[in-house]
């Protein structure tokens, strides 16, 4: 019998309290990981590969009026060098959403104008690594030097460099190319001029968010060749591998099943592996030139000069209120510079806004804001999106403006936090649905303070050099992007009853694979070592939009509980045919089916009987299930940082951090945790000492990793964790997101603490021992 595909059935929280879900289970490739059998891209033996090396721009802005590759061509051991006009002329967008994208089309596979120091200019494909050296030596550039520019601000001046001057496809909201604005938006609930005329006091501030990198452990990298079908297959780093193959299909005029992609295990994301990167696109390039197998590995100075960036933004918020602490009126301006490429310009640009305002629901609120391009390395996705720098600037304002009241911080925020059943602050082409059923905000700020001993306040040094101080900040992320992704999950019950899951979303290191496998176990009653997740091969997997926007769990999470359902039923049905009763009477639970007034079948009794066909013909039972929804459940969380700063010389120290989290249900704690503190410790790590800064040329001052300041394990402070879990009911039993929300608080609640402490507003990230040491002399 043909059965629809079930709708997501109604949950309660009572009902779903299936094992393994809720329980700290092992992860499914943690032996993998921990003993080094893992393999990643660069780990899987390929003999007789082409080296692949890039020549890559001495110029922030320049056009390339000759290129002479002969010399390098004729070299003992080339076989292809590649410049611009050997590649295909269309034009796209490196972002990693679906076609077509919310980015403008204005980059190829190699450009002839370069946009940033970096950018590739030509690659090689030789047989040794050396060879490929000395070709890359070996080629000539005629370059037309243009003037360049790299502050946001400057760029939009009249007499400016114009970046983009020639059209491109897919332009954004009010793209102004020749003032080098990639886009420019604006969305207002309310008025929010009549809100600043009936607020007690009004007050004004503006912050600055410094250009970051991801690094992730593995370096970007691709293996490509062209296999026994004729079809070009990629192995590569990647968090969305399938649409890096309609990527690549599109550009080089492909149809989609002559492209391959195979993701093995990523050694982090971060947001950096969303887009497909110019790397991904010139291996295609050179193995579709030469028809041998090429590898392409970026040193990790070329990842950290030339990868795409966190958007540094600058940010101008002015708040109304009253004495009593209600918010009249909110208006944030941010101008985000998104460098050469405008990749993720306008989502970053709005998300920085929206996530930020929406915990504090007034009636009006004005965001109004412009992307530039400038030359330096395109920004990109990366974890919090946008949120960190709008969190950063909205959650350090939000303080100011308690203190121009009187009011306690926390206090501050009780009064005006959101709560469930009001709306977020979503844009008009937004089609989520506005109203949160679950908000653990509130909860959330409750814990933190009560953990971190805030009515007490912090204990004063002996010394009164130093002091110490408390800070907070409120955080909101997202449960996947509404109604822009789909997941699918197939699923089959083997004949000795285990699972094989299909499913399209591939593991960063986020647990996602144990996640799934977690919750297919949990509606079938069996343990996460009876299930076997396949998710890196474009080929065996169905489509998903890959590891981004925290969606994973929610979006692919629901997917697999469908598809879990699906096959419940299925097991229900063909036990209510063999036995004559009604399907909703079976019940299936701890691995076993429950029959009335018959014996229990375990799930391996039940399949092999199925196959072997002792009861009727042979069966092979299967499910399937796919996830695509307007919706996108908020998770929360209340960050508290305790610092000690040393009044004469600026120098101070985090001394605690403090996240207290609404991630829903937590299907896996141990796993959430470590997203918690993974997330917080790359948003310290933002706060405090990274940054990639640039000289008056737009080269990286930064030489490599060791000029790097990236937080070791001895710098961290006291990390504490409390989850406060909600029930969110459109989630898979009850979960929400969590994998980005504590990136967003830490550069807000330490700058915040440090006012605490010594009366200093810190605006600027990250925030130094210097900048410190100035505000503390010009309060002397």
């Amino acid at each position: 019998m043909t059965r629809p595909e079930p709708e997501s059935p109604p949950r309660t929280a009572a009902a779903e309290t299936k094992p393994p879900v809720g329980e700290s289970v092992d992860k499914v490739d943690g032996w993998g990981l921990v003993t080094g059998n893992a393999r990643y891209t660069d780990d899987v033996p390929t003999p007789d590969t082409l080296a692949v090396r890039i020549l890559r721009s001495p110029h922030a802005h320049a056009r390339i009026r000759a290129i002479d590759t002969e010399a390098a061509a004729s070299l003992d051991g080339v076989r292809a060098v590649l410049t611009h006009e050997d590649v295909p002329d269309e034009r796209f967008t490196r972002t990693g959403f679906p076609y077509p994208a919310p980015a403008p089309f204005d980059e190829r596979v190699l450009n002839e104008t370069v946009r940033f120091v970096g950018e590739p200019v030509a690659a090689v494909a030789a047989r040794t690594a050396d060879a490929a050296e000395r070709a890359v030596d070996a080629i000539e550039v005629d370059y037309d030097v243009h003037e360049h520019v790299l502050d946001a601000r400057s760029a939009m001046e009249p007499g400016a460099p114009t970046l983009h001057p020639e059209a491109y496809e897919n332009p954004q909201e009010n793209a102004d190319p020749k003032r080098n604005i990639v886009c420019e938006t604006s969305h207002e609930e309310g008025d929010v001029e009549a809100g600043f005329e009936n607020a007690d006091a009004v007050v004004e501030g503006e912050y600055e968010t410094q250009v970051v990198q991801h690094l992730p452990m593995e370096v970007n990298t691709t293996i490509a060749w062209i296999d026994d079908r004729e079809r070009l297959v990629l192995r590569t780093t990647t968090q969305v591998s399938h649409i890096c193959r309609d990527k690549i299909a599109r550009a080089f005029d492909l149809n989609r099943t002559d492209v391959r992609v195979i993701k093995p295990r990523v050694g982090g994301g971060f947001g950096v592996r969303q887009d497909t990167v110019p790397g991904q696109f010139i291996a295609a390039a050179l193995a579709l030139e030469t028809g041998e197998k090429v590898r392409l590995r970026n040193e990790r100075k070329e990842d950290l000069h030339v990868s795409q960036t966190r958007h540094a933004q600058t940010l101008r918020i002015k708040t109304g209120v009253r004495e009593d602490g209600t918010i009249t009126g909110m208006h944030v301006d941010i101008t985000s510079n998104t460098g050469a490429y405008g990749c993720h310009a306008f989502a970053v640009l709005a998300n920085a806004a929206h996530e930020p305002m929406s915990v504090y629901p007034c009636e009006n609120r004005l965001f109004t804001g412009r992307a530039v391009y400038t030359n330096r390395p395109p920004g990109g996705a990366m974890r919090g999106y946008g949120a960190v720098q709008g969190t950063f600037g909205l959650e350090s304002h939000v303080d100011e403006v308690a203190a121009a009241i009187g009011m306690d911080p926390v206090e501050f925020r009780r009064r005006n936090t959101i709560e469930a059943g009001e709306g977020s602050f979503e844009p008009a082409y937004s089609e989520s649905e506005k109203t949160l059923s679950t908000v653990g905000v509130t909860d959330c700020l409750e814990r933190a303070a009560e953990t971190i001993g805030w009515t007490e306040g912090p204990a004063e040094p002996e010394d009164d050099r130093y002091r110490r101080g408390y800070g907070v900040a409120l955080t909101m992320a997202k449960s996947g992007v509404p109604s822009s992704e789909f997941s699918r999950c197939d699923m089959t019950l083997e004949d000795d009853g285990t699972l094989t899951i299909r499913v399209g979303v591939g593991d960063t290191g986020q647990g996602s694979e144990t996640v799934m496998g977690q919750i297919a176990a949990g509606v079938l009653g069996l343990d996460t070592e009876s299930v076997y997740v396949k998710a890196d091969d474009t080929d065996a997997t169905p489509w998903d939009n890959g590891a981004y926007a925290s969606s994973t769990t929610y979006i692919s999470g629901n997917a697999t509980e469908k598809a879990a359902r699906d096959l419940a039923a299925s097991v229900r049905e063909l036990a209510g045919e063999w036995f004559e009763v009604a399907p909703e009477s079976v019940e299936i639970a701890d691995g076993e089916v429950r029959i009335p007034g018959e014996d229990a079948m375990t799930l391996e009794q039940f399949a092999a009987t199925a196959f072997e066909g002792t009861r009727g013909p042979k069966r092979r039972l299967t499910g399937h299930g796919k996830h695509f929804t307007a919706l996108s459940p908020k998770p929360f969380a209340a960050q508290l940082a305790a610092v000690e700063v040393d009044t004469e010389t600026g120098e101070f120290e985090v001394l605690r951090l403090v996240n207290a989290v609404d991630c829903g249900r937590a299907v896996n704690p141990a796993n959430v945790r470590g997203q918690i503190i993974g997330g917080a410790v790359m948003g310290l790590g933002q706060t405090l000492s990274e940054e990639l800064s640039f000289d008056d040329s737009g080269a990286p001052e930064l030489r490599g990793l060791r000029d790097y300041d990236v937080m070791h394990a001895p710098d961290l402070p006291e990390i504490d964790t409390e989850l406060v879990e909600t029930y969110e009911p459109t989630g898979p039993f009850g979960a929400k997101s969590v994998g980005e929300v504590t990136a967003l608080g830490p550069p807000a609640a330490v700058a915040n603490a440090i006012r605490d402490a010594v009366d200093v507003r810190v605006a600027e990230l990250p925030i130094t021992s210097s900048r410190v040491w100035d505000g503390l002399q010009e309060g002397r």
